[in-house]
């Protein structure tokens, strides 16, 4: 029978010395609603009883604010002066945003009872108006589409989450009204008067939907209610008016929480140990030499030339080559910690392991060191990336790229840039949108081609999804290859073709790294 420790309080005691009968029935049907529990997991022995947490269900899934607060700070930090945590945010956007996300408009021509040539023009409209606001979409002039993307995510990868309001600007220069703006998480806060019904900033509705936020229209800590700006999450026609994008772990969660929670302390400590070794490193390669005089007199007597003495100040660091005189009777006492040697290295792989675990990147992509895989450990690495970052790229598109598509779409339309029939009964037709990233190089080219040639010949895959996944537009580049045909043609040149791909025995069989696999 599975042993339990059942602590005894104050109150237990006290019955049992004025009722032992009856702390013997409060002891044996606390015994019993013990053993109800048949997972180890929720026991409360000695080993863990100081495991007790409060329930996180409802407004409790999200962090106190003082948590958030510091979580931040500290994840800031970390993408400020570490270089694993600067890495892993700077691997995660590049292969995510990638050169940007592009849309590609997937109008349907039958839905919309239209020819299929009138549809290839919508469709063309419609990313010509993305193109055209893209220089533009930064509300304060500085960034593009694309920079307002990276920065986006690397909004929600250090502070878990980012809050883009889309205004409106009056320049006359400007094709599109439409901008956005991208402000800081502090900013959405409550007013002093407001915390109770909206503790997080956000007033929340009988559903849990958002109904309003309140933002702070300063950096700077205010207490005023005027130094609030409420904004309601959405116009009377279900336009988003703010949006506020993270990634959402638990019902009822209202915040976002930094994608470097988990490991922070990993990182701190990491690096605390790193700089502890490159100390020890330094302090080990100073030779320095400590001269003793052994004679009171002499030494009182004695000038020294060129060393500390003459200052007549104390050694409180060495350096190599150093040469001091030491007082009579002083003497160095060093500390000698025992420093790992040869276990530093396995250590700190496996800290970035644990690392690459939490976050899901592969240990490869952590450290950008594949001195120790073969082509196929390398590979299933890559596509174990790809397959987290191709996540994180479509949920990116959905939350971020999609409501600002659906604004210019509109505009464009309003504008007479987009001559699309019935636009409002037809918008989630009209809307419908692919996001192309940044392409990912192959291990093998001559493998990967030959797999993504057969794929589509096979009806596994299509010409527009293996163009996608290089980060190209599947019609720009049969166009492309339509004009240089003809520019052959023209010229009456004879290029060399291979319909067929001759591979050598040791292709064939596979590398090396392969049969040794």
């Amino acid at each position: 029978m599975r042993q339990v420790d059942i602590q005894k309080n104050i109150i237990d005691r006290a019955i049992e010395k004025i009722a032992p009968q009856w702390g013997v029935r409060r002891l044996r049907s606390r015994y019993a609603l013990s053993m109800l529990s048949g997972y180890k997991a929720a026991d409360i022995t000695r080993i863990r009883d100081n495991w007790i947490l409060p329930g996180m269900g409802g407004d409790k899934a999200t962090a106190t604010q003082y948590d958030l607060s510091v979580m931040r700070a500290r994840s800031r930090d970390a993408n400020r002066n570490d270089p694993v945590a600067s890495g892993a945010t700077d691997t995660m956007k590049t292969n995510i945003i990638g050169n940007g996300l592009k849309p590609q408009s997937k109008i349907r021509a039958k839905l919309l009872g239209i020819s299929e040539d009138r549809a290839k023009s919508l469709r063309r409209q419609a990313e010509t108006a993305w193109d055209i606001f893209a220089p533009m979409a930064d509300a304060s002039n500085r960034m593009d589409i694309d920079e307002m993307q990276f920065l986006a995510l690397a909004k929600i990868i250090e502070d878990g989450e980012t809050i883009v309001i889309p205004t409106w600007a009056n320049e006359s220069w400007r094709p599109f009204g439409r901008c956005l703006e991208i402000i800081e998480s502090e900013r959405l806060a409550s007013p002093s008067k407001e915390r109770t019904e909206a503790p997080h900033g956000i007033v929340t509705g009988k559903r849990g939907q958002p109904e309003s936020y309140w933002i702070k229209k300063t950096k700077q800590k205010v207490q005023d209610k005027d130094d609030y700006l409420s904004i309601k999450a959405r116009d009377s026609e279900g336009r988003p008016k703010i949006l506020h994008i993270f990634p959402v772990k638990r019902p009822g969660q209202t915040r976002g929480v930094p994608f470097f929670a988990p490991v922070l302390s990993y990182f701190k400590d990491l690096a605390d140990y790193m700089e502890a070794e490159v100390v020890a490193a330094r302090v080990a390669a100073c030779l320095a030499v400590f001269i003793t005089k052994g004679d009171p007199m002499a030494a009182a007597m004695a000038t020294g030339t060129g060393t500390e003495t003459d200052t007549n100040e104390r050694v409180q660091s060495i350096e190599p080559g150093m040469v001091s005189y030491l007082n009579f009777n002083e003497s160095i006492n060093t500390v000698d910690p025992k420093r790992p040697g040869d276990a530093f290295g396995p250590f700190i792989e496996s800290i970035l392991r644990i690392i690459g675990i939490s976050l899901g990147l592969p240990y490869e992509l952590i450290a950008k060191d594949f001195s120790k895989t073969n082509y196929s450990s390398a590979r299933a690495s890559l596509l174990e990336g790809r397959r987290m970052f191709t996540n994180w790229r479509n949920w990116f598109s959905r939350k971020f790229c999609r409501p600002v598509w659906d604004m210019i779409l509109e505009e464009a339309y309003l504008r007479g840039r987009f001559d699309a029939p019935d636009f409002y009964k037809f918008k989630h037709e009209y809307s419908r949108v692919q996001w192309i990233g940044g392409g990912w190089g192959w291990v093998d080219p001559v493998k990967e081609v030959d797999a993504s040639k057969k794929a589509v010949d096979y009806g596994l895959s299509t010409l527009a999804e293996e163009a996608a996944a290089q980060g190209r537009d599947w019609e720009e580049v049969l166009e492309q290859k339509a004009r240089e045909e003809d520019k052959v043609k023209d010229l009456k040149l004879e290029l060399g073709r291979a319909d067929q791909t001759k591979t050598t025995k040791g292709d064939e069989n596979g590398s090396k790294d392969d049969q040794g696999d």
